[in-house]
């Protein structure tokens, strides 16, 4: 045992990586690229000689530390998922042998990830030998180097977004590119293919008919209404789930590397795969030519997906739903951004995550066991944050982000749907004026709120100025997108 390591291999900067670019085809080649780095490392390991326990496999697989002690197997995966894996190795020379493979795959096929990674001698007690891990993990990120492996001369062409060298021109179109973009464009055709092959395959099948890798296919009609989402979800808190697994154990290897690989497997079936199929079987439902979404990241308690703006709410009802919170205890909050779909997309991510990370910190007030919703819509060019927008230009007007359920008062987002559908009554033109107003001032507001009243006395019942008017500033935001279904 005194010679056995644990091991963690870890990716800093994911997203950065992922969205260094605008590049639609890079963005999709680069999530591919991270999602299968684990899987080639281990392909490349066995075709070297090393022997992983059950093939490099995990998920439903029971893990019996004097078995694998006793075996002829090199290492066993404890886990992998959300950008990092966990790994026994049984002696030190294995675990070289198998991290100059990985060295080589960042360098040949990922080229500019920084990786990261932590290794720990086997004591047999796994609560302290993953603390002491994540420990070292920790100071690694923040003192190892970063490295790049180019270097950049004073006559060499460079891409002005990365500034990494240019490799390769297409003369036909003006398109330069870096050795990265070329990797990333590479794994994006292989995605490409490997779609297209599913796709003959299960032509008579729905889930073929409603994901798409061309943003055109999601638009409502190219060249009139071009407005897409990023929906980003992240789970709530799973850092203090995954302790909870430890409260009463011993440190044992094994019972704690079992619960370790059921509760990723319950993770990842609760927060990405009921969920999306789910939302597959309500796209298959729609007539709309436009009810489609395309993956960019899903796995671990994470989605990233792209869709027509017109279908959030219900793409968001039916997460939410399948989810189910109050039976599972799984919670999450969700950002949106709305955009046009020539925006740059690499900084409309970035405002939906900023959304997510607005709903997260909503939930800590709930010691996290609340979902929430935030959106926003960029308008134009994208010159501010998310952040900076709402302190400058939306502060004391807006309600978001919304909690999900409406039963601890407060802004609820089923409150939120229910009132835009309601509010349909008055037509766009005075949802419209009211925001307007209440951008102008509060006795702009109240003088316009009259008018209305006067002619739809019944509407606004039960509901507070104050609270009604951070309704209504909302609604106004997205009413023709969400709302307005017969005025079109």
């Amino acid at each position: 045992m005194s010679e056995m390591i644990l091991a963690l291999y870890d990716c800093r900067s994911k997203q950065e990586y992922i969205y260094r670019t605008n590049r639609i085809k890079e963005i999709t080649g680069g999530s591919q690229l991270l999602t299968e780095l684990y899987d080639n490392l281990k392909k490349q390991a066995i075709e070297k000689g090393i022997r992983f326990a059950d093939g490099g496999e995990w998920k439903n697989r029971e893990f019996c530390f004097a078995d694998f002690e006793s075996s002829d197997n090199d290492a066993a995966v404890v886990y992998d998922g959300g950008g990092n894996m966990m790994t026994v190795y049984k002696n030190k020379d294995i675990m070289v042998k198998v991290n100059k493979l990985f060295s080589d795959l960042l360098h040949k096929k990922l080229f500019t990830v920084s990786a990261v990674f932590s290794c720990t001698p086997v004591t047999g007690d796994f609560i302290a030998d993953r603390t002491a891990l994540y420990a070292k993990n920790a100071v690694n990120k923040n003192i190892k180097i970063v490295s790049q492996p180019y270097a950049v001369l004073p006559f060499t062409q460079v891409d002005m977004r990365t500034y990494m060298p240019i490799v390769e021109k297409n003369r036909s179109n003006q398109q330069s590119f870096s050795c990265e973009s070329l990797l990333k464009r590479q794994a994006y055709q292989q995605l490409k293919s490997s779609e297209a092959e599913k796709e003959k395959q299960m032509q008579q099948r729905s889930d073929a008919k409603i994901t798409s890798i061309y943003l055109d296919d999601l638009v409502t009609e190219k060249g009139k209404e071009s407005l897409l989402a990023i929906i980003y979800i992240d789970g709530n808190a799973m850092g203090a789930k995954l302790q909870e697994l430890d409260k009463d154990s011993d440190g044992d290897y094994d019972s704690c590397i079992n619960k370790l690989r059921q509760f990723s497997v319950r993770t990842n079936e609760a927060f990405v795969e009921k969920p999306i199929q789910a939302i597959e079987d309500m796209l298959w439902s729609k007539n709309e030519n436009y009810a489609k979404y395309r993956k960019v990241i899903a796995g671990g308690d994470e989605i990233t997906l792209i869709c027509n703006a017109r279908m959030v709410p219900e793409i968001l009802d039916v997460y939410f739903k399948t989810l189910d919170s109050k039976n599972t205890n799984n919670y999450a909050c969700a950002g949106v951004a709305l955009f046009h779909s020539h925006a740059p997309f690499a900084q409309v991510y970035k405002i939906a995550e900023q959304c997510c990370e607005s709903g997260k910190k909503q939930s800590r007030a709930y010691d996290s066991n609340a979902d929430f919703v935030d959106f926003h819509f960029c308008r134009s060019a994208i010159t501010n944050d998310m952040d900076t927008v709402r302190e400058k230009q939306e502060a004391g007007l807006t309600a978001r982000p919304y909690r999900i359920d409406d039963e601890h008062g407060g802004y609820s987002y089923n409150e939120f749907e229910k009132l835009g559908k309601m509010l349909s009554v008055i037509g766009r033109a005075n949802i419209k004026n009211l925001a307007a107003a209440i951008i102008k001032g509060d006795a702009h507001y109240q003088l316009e709120m009259q008018r209305i009243r006067s002619r739809y006395k019944d509407t606004f019942d039960g509901k507070t100025n104050e609270q009604l008017k951070q309704y209504i500033f909302d609604i106004a935001q997205v009413y023709d997108l969400w709302f307005a279904v017969k005025e079109g």
